[in-house]
Parts: C-alpha cells; structure tokens; sequence
C-alpha cells in the first residue's frame, strides 16, 4: 500500500511493551490474582453474555478460564469483532471507570469462568496497593493499542489485512525455530479470524489457502505455522509502507 507519506513502522516492544494482539490474555501473576481476589467468580455457559451494549456498569470483568469474544452492532445490524479475551485477561474496565453505556458486547464462545470486579472495590484496594489502579490503567491503554490495529487493518483488502494481522499473532504468539519458522501458540479458528478484520469465513479461507500455495503458511489442523517468517515481515512492511 502506498501514499504520500509513508506510514511509520512499528516499534520493536521493548520488555515492559507486549506485542499488540486482539487475542487479550496475561500471565495469571501475583498482581493478576489480588485483582481476582477483588470479587467475585461465576461459571457462564457458552453463548452467555458477560454484558451487552448499551449497559451501564460500575462492574469489570477477569477472565480465570475460557474465551470471551468483545463486539461491537453496527447501526446497520452487522457485528465486528475486536478481540477475544483470555485466561488472565480484563475487560469492561473503560465503562466500570468513566461510568459510561458500554460501547461494546461481551460474549462468552466456551465454558467460562469470569470474576466481576466492582469500581468501589478496586478504587478501597488500590488505597493501600497503587499497582492495582496503574495495572488497570495499563490494560485500558493496551485496548487503544488494539483499536488502532482495527483502524489501521479497516480499508485494506482482504489479502493485506490478513498478513498485518499474521504479522500481530507472530510478534505476540510466535514460537520461532531456527529464525525462520514460526509456529502460533494459539490455535484461532478461522472464523474468530476473519471476524477480526472484518471478512467473511470464505475469504478468510481463501486467503491462507493462497499464503499456503506460496509456501509462506502451512496449517495443521487449526494450529498455523509460518515457514518463511522474513518474508512475512517483508510483507508487512510493504503494507505499511
């Protein structure tokens, strides 16, 4: 993609700077636990709304086990999705914090289990232990960074919106072996994919099965492995350029 000012290239993170992915997680650390310890657990079954959009909430959520996919209805009755929240994971924290109808959905894709934080809870805690408050607003700030990822991918074709986000799940996911091959920790389904940058499951398809032909992807079953992880960082220079 080109234009008369070529876009500036991400920055490598540094140690304290996580790679941006829409698929939220966190290491389940002591900081994560005494968050968790802030209120309390439910089980929610699959297809079970964590909370919808629209609501007003004083509350944010932690994930402790399953997946919770983060969604915006669009005016004209179509969803996109913004990201899947994780073990360790937050959200609903913007809204719990400003007091404001929450501008997504939050929907339960597996059996979850999912903690519920009140804002009056953590902002007694955080009195005595400032790190919680500043580990919230850090997972707000991260959220932009995601966000900016969608605004970035929205407009693109198909085909580069699926490498830049190839390029995000490696960054953040990659288990590199000899430098050159890269294989996913995480194994998304397709369609969680191609909700993620706005295409149909066909397209999606289409597309790895094309990066699959040039010998840039393989896949083993849902798992993706990246056989040649310079040209994908080639690639998404090029779009971003």
């Amino acid at each position: 993609m080109s234009s008369a000012e070529p876009r500036a290239l991400p920055v490598d993170p540094g140690p304290d700077d996580p790679p941006v992915s829409p698929f939220l997680s966190a290491p389940m650390t002591d900081l994560t636990e005494r968050i968790a310890a802030l209120g309390t657990a439910r089980r929610y079954a699959r297809g079970e709304h964590v909370y919808r959009q629209g609501e007003l909430s004083t509350r944010f959520h932690l994930v402790l086990s399953g997946r919770v996919r983060i969604y915006l209805h669009r005016p004209d009755g179509t969803e996109r999705s913004l990201a899947y929240a994780e073990t360790g994971a937050t959200l609903g924290e913007a809204a719990s914090v400003d007091g404001r109808p929450r501008h997504l959905a939050a929907t339960c894709t597996q059996h979850s289990q999912i903690v519920s934080v009140t804002r009056d809870a953590l902002l007694t805690a955080a009195r005595t232990d400032p790190e919680l408050l500043l580990e919230i607003t850090r997972r707000i700030a991260y959220k932009q960074r995601v966000m900016q990822l969608h605004v970035l991918i929205e407009g693109l074709p198909a085909r580069e919106r699926v490498i830049l986000l190839l390029g995000h799940l490696v960054e953040a996911y990659g288990e590199v072996a000899l430098d050159t091959t890269t294989r996913l920790s995480i194994r998304p389904a397709v369609d969680e994919l191609a909700l993620l940058v706005g295409l149909t499951r066909v397209t999606m398809s289409r597309e790895l099965s094309r990066l699959v032909a040039e010998g840039l992807v393989g896949k083993e079953g849902r798992g993706i492995i990246v056989r040649d992880l310079p040209d994908l960082r080639r690639r998404v220079h090029a779009v971003l350029a």
